[in-house]
């Protein structure tokens, strides 16, 4: 009996671990279509293929990706915002698809799993996932994508750049506020073939004016 329950859990443990690993996106990054100036179908099928998409989004984001005024007339640039997870990620990152008039993709931005303004080791870049969505942004564009490289970019190009920009949104003693930090006029980097510059900061961060103003980093 202790030997069939043994091979009863050992058969349980044996598909979990199939059924897993079928869910898990296996397509190389490097490989790829990518996203930037492709059609935002094959983007998609793209991601889907390489990290794992919420698909119950995807319907409402592309019925929303083209607004119309109320003369039936398309303006302003269409957005497609999308969320997923990275292979052997349990955190959710979003990303907002921004699309030319050929429905091409034209510029991708995404949340990170950490901050990148603090980082220093090649473990806490590691840790916010960047290397592994710029990967699949980009696809067969850089196949040359290395890790360490991207790291040292974004520590030497990018981040002496930053600015920070204060915006009171309101006065008194718990008056509040936000602090934005940007990159401009970054250099375009190019370690196997032309890239888009890595230009958007991080996500603006928001406090009141009774508590200590987050510590971001020195502006340079």
């Amino acid at each position: 009996m202790r030997r069939l329950a043994m091979w009863a859990v050992v058969a349980a443990m044996a598909v979990a671990s199939a059924s897993a690993s079928a869910q898990q996106p296996v397509a190389d990054p490097a490989q790829g279509p990518g996203c930037l100036g492709t059609p935002l179908t094959a983007c998609i099928a793209w991601l889907r293929a390489s990290m794992q998409l919420d698909e119950g989004r995807i319907a409402s984001a592309l019925s929303r990706s083209h607004w119309t005024d109320v003369n039936g007339k398309p303006f302003g640039a269409g957005l497609v915002d999308l969320s997923g997870r990275l292979p052997g990620r349990t955190q959710t990152q979003i990303m907002l698809l921004r699309l030319a008039p050929d429905n091409t993709v034209a510029s991708v931005e995404a949340s990170l799993l950490g901050d990148l303004i603090p980082a220093r080791a090649a473990e806490a870049y590691d840790q916010s996932g960047v290397y592994d969505i710029v990967a699949r942004i980009l696809g067969r564009r850089c196949p040359g994508l290395e890790r360490l490289a991207l790291y040292r970019f974004i520590e030497n190009a990018v981040k002496p750049r930053i600015k920070m920009e204060r915006r009171d949104l309101s006065a008194g003693l718990l008056g509040r506020h936000r602090l934005t930090a940007r990159a401009t006029e970054v250099p375009y980097w190019a370690p196997a073939s032309p890239t888009r510059p890595l230009s958007n900061g991080p996500a603006p961060t928001t406090w009141k004016q009774a508590a200590t103003p987050p510590a971001i980093g020195p502006s340079k």
